[in-house]
């Protein structure tokens, strides 16, 4: 089995001229069962983290109130931006954001000057 995953990786390797992994390593760390990703990707109780948790609580604390169930939020996208910073200066970026709010019963709705 492991000939078979180190002929597959060779060639890719091989062909593709990017960065190499050692990947005798990582099948040795994932036997000793040592994660490659090393952040906690759950809280304490076991749980796992609600990506959208920190955002929620930076737009509650630009609200000046805790969000509430049927309330419509409007936002600018230059506004957003402010609140909740982005790499992707776009409305798309929040996406995940509106659904999580969504699913809450808060209705956000961000327009930008492309959007109309």
């Amino acid at each position: 089995m492991f000939q078979l995953l180190q002929a597959m990786f060779s060639s890719m390797a091989q062909t593709w001229h990017g960065p190499t992994m050692d990947v005798r390593a990582a099948i040795h760390e994932v036997q000793e069962g040592k994660s490659i990703n090393s952040a906690p990707s759950a809280r304490d109780d076991g749980q796992p983290e609600d990506p959208y948790a920190d955002d929620i609580r930076r737009l509650e604390a630009a609200l000046g109130h805790p969000l509430e169930k049927g309330a419509c939020i409007n936002f600018k996208l230059q506004d957003i931006l402010h609140i909740i910073p982005k790499k992707r200066r776009r409305v798309d970026s929040y996406r995940g954001l509106v659904g999580k709010l969504n699913k809450m019963g808060v209705k956000l709705t961000i327009n930008s000057q492309k959007s109309r």
